[in-house]
């Protein structure tokens, strides 16, 4: 049998627990800083820390007991990403893979924390890979892509949508340039040439079949909303525009709600328009054209005043920081990926 002190002292050997090394701990807490530097917009650099570092600080980021959510998670993962593509464009590809593997790392864990945001992954992965194809790191690209597509797996069912999706898209944007119906939804009638009447009937055509094909495909069912409110078909348009109001997405949210407003200004119900760009500017508020939007409205409606501290609230609240989902919404996001990656930037800045 154990000695009474010898047994003491085991236990207290078993339960002893290092104190923490106050430099890796320093290190932690600027490594956390330069992420929230970062959600304000600014460049905040390296992120801190040696190649030799960075697995511990995200072993520690991605710890439950340090309580970081989804979208912080996110946000460090945006963070490694644009040093990742900086390293890259200097030809330190060694050390782009290094950040890249902490960024998917992080993601990962970021919809295993909230599911909900799986969405924002998928985008992030299919952004990063085609941008790194692009700069000609096609190692790096395939990997990412592969990776990817494991932890994020796609359905024959929505690959299938997607590239029928795409094919609506090409016929939207020959309606934009046909008829010039790019930028803000319009608020009042106007004539749409035929031939831009044509493409858009044929993108109509195209969302329909997609989302027979994946009927939980928002990003769908938006487009035919627009489509369908350009071409004057409101009956059809508002209930599409309603379920895309309510998706993960957030830049779909707002995208839904602005067309919502325009149906209603266009209809001349002022305050149900006003109310559903000012929901689109909660849904996405770095977003421009949501303020405008309102401020317009109300100036119809008699109430300057109030239209002109909509805007100068606006500006105040971002700090000069502005990224529209109007201005991607007709991106291709297999090429316009520049674009994009600002948008997914924008969603986590605060």
């Amino acid at each position: 049998m154990a000695r009474p002190g010898v047994l003491i002292l085991a236990v207290l050997v078993a339960s002893y627990a290092p104190p923490s090394n106050p430099q890796t701990a320093d290190t932690f807490r600027a490594y956390r800083a330069r992420i929230d530097t970062y959600r304000t917009g600014t460049d905040a650099g390296d992120p801190g820390g040696s190649g030799a570092d960075l697995p511990g600080l995200v072993d520690r980021a991605i710890n439950p007991a340090n309580g970081w959510t989804a979208v912080e998670l996110e946000a460090a993962a945006m963070l490694h990403t644009d040093v990742c593509l900086r390293l890259v464009k200097t030809e330190r590809n060694s050390d782009a893979r290094v950040q890249l593997d902490a960024a998917g790392t992080l993601m990962r864990v970021a919809v295993a924390r909230d599911a909900a945001q799986v969405d924002y992954a998928v985008r992030w992965r299919d952004t990063v890979s085609g941008l790194l194809d692009a700069y000609g790191e096609k190692d790096l690209a395939k990997s990412l892509a592969t990776s990817g597509h494991e932890w994020w797996p796609q359905s024959k069912a929505e690959s299938e949508a997607r590239t029928t999706f795409a094919d609506g898209l090409t016929h939207e944007i020959r309606a934009a340039v046909e008829g010039r119906l790019s930028g803000p939804p319009p608020t009042h009638a106007f004539v749409i040439p035929p031939d831009a009447i044509t493409a858009l009937r044929l993108a109509a055509g195209d969302y329909e079949r997609a989302l027979e094909i994946e009927p939980r495909f928002v990003e769908a069912g938006l487009h035919l909303g627009r489509v369908v409110m350009l071409l004057g078909r409101d009956a059809e348009s508002v209930p599409r525009l309603r379920d895309a109001s309510t998706a993960a997405d957030p830049a779909v949210r707002y995208l839904a709600l602005m067309f919502l407003g325009a149906v209603n200004e266009r209809a001349r119900r002022l305050d149900a328009a006003i109310d559903q760009y000012r929901q689109a500017s909660e849904a996405f508020r770095w977003g421009q054209s949501a303020p405008l939007a309102i401020s317009h409205a109300l100036m119809r409606a008699g109430r300057d005043g109030e239209a002109r501290d909509v805007l100068t609230d606006y500006f105040n609240a971002t700090r000069g920081r502005a990224c529209d989902p109007l201005w991607t919404y007709l991106a291709d996001p297999s090429t316009d990926l520049g674009p994009t990656l600002d948008t997914l930037r924008a969603e986590i800045w605060r």
